[in-house]
């Protein structure tokens, strides 16, 4: 273990909204040589913030992006340019020059620490996390969010695989929590047990709808999202159609005969045994 906790500062994007919070969260992390997560939309000036809260800390050695979406990794590359070093991402995603390929289990150094790449897809195929391997501090990037549900949206979102990456980050069991949106994550371990759980109670939500006849992803999105704003139901959608996906991989539900066009109908497979499957905030 290292002497000292891991240093880690918050400058936080000017982005917000339904889907991004207060905005995307980019973490400056480690002392003299610095690892910087998620540089986020291509906005000078909240590069220019970056540069300036990096400045007193150290130098930018490397900068790593959880995953592709643009709320996290747009501004990476002109942040490279500005601090002449790499942006790591996944190895399945890297095309630029200045881009680094990252793969499970890779280690970068942040000063006196050193972070573990964790391949968690689910929110995004090439989702990675970041775990301090001497301080359990863990950077979930979009994966686990502070007071927010990550929007799982195929065919790039995958709930069968995010329930499976939540599994393997608690058993690392992460001390604290720097999420990609958000406030940190006090109790990372019970954060991950409480999203687990609210993705089952929505699947469970789902096939309960389903006994009354087959129905759109769309169809089923009014009766549990009704506490939610409409203007989030095509987000909501696109997650239960992940679901839907799942419950079809596993057999509990089928594509209707019905089914034409871009709106396909789900029914409950008649094989499946009643409240048969696996048990699961969006």
């Amino acid at each position: 273990m290292s002497a000292a906790p891991l240093p880690v500062t918050l400058v936080r994007a000017p982005n917000p909204g339904p889907l991004t919070g207060p905005g995307t969260n980019t973490w400056i992390v480690g002392h003299e040589e610095l690892v910087v997560v998620d540089p986020g939309p291509l906005d000078p000036a909240h590069l220019d913030a970056v540069m300036a809260a990096a400045a007193p800390l150290g130098r930018v050695s490397r900068i790593v992006c959880t995953h592709h979406h643009p709320d996290h990794r747009e501004g990476a590359l002109a942040l490279a340019a500005r601090t002449e070093t790499l942006v790591g991402v996944f190895h399945t995603t890297a095309q630029a020059p200045a881009e680094l390929p990252l793969r499970d289990g890779d280690r970068l150094e942040a000063g006196a620490h050193r972070l573990r790449c964790v391949h968690t897809p689910g929110h995004a195929a090439d989702h990675l996390c970041l775990l301090a391997e001497d301080d359990g501090a863990c950077f979930f990037g979009d994966h686990l969010l502070g007071g927010m549900t990550t929007v799982i949206d195929p065919p790039d979102g995958n709930l069968g695989a995010y329930l499976r990456s939540l599994d393997r980050l608690q058993a690392l069991r992460p001390r604290i929590g720097y999420p990609g949106h958000g406030p940190v994550l006090a109790d990372p371990v019970a954060e991950i047990a409480t999203v687990r759980a609210h993705r089952l109670e929505r699947e469970a939500q789902i096939v309960s709808a389903l006994t009354r006849g087959p129905a759109t992803a769309a169809d089923l999105v009014p009766g549990i999202y009704r506490a939610y704003p409409q203007s989030l139901w095509p987000a909501a959608t696109r997650t239960v159609v992940a679901h839907l996906d799942k419950l079809v991989e596993e057999g509990r539900v089928d594509l209707d005969p019905g089914t034409a066009g871009d709106a396909p109908l789900f029914r409950l497979s008649p094989t499946a045994a009643p409240g048969g499957g696996p048990g699961s905030r969006s």
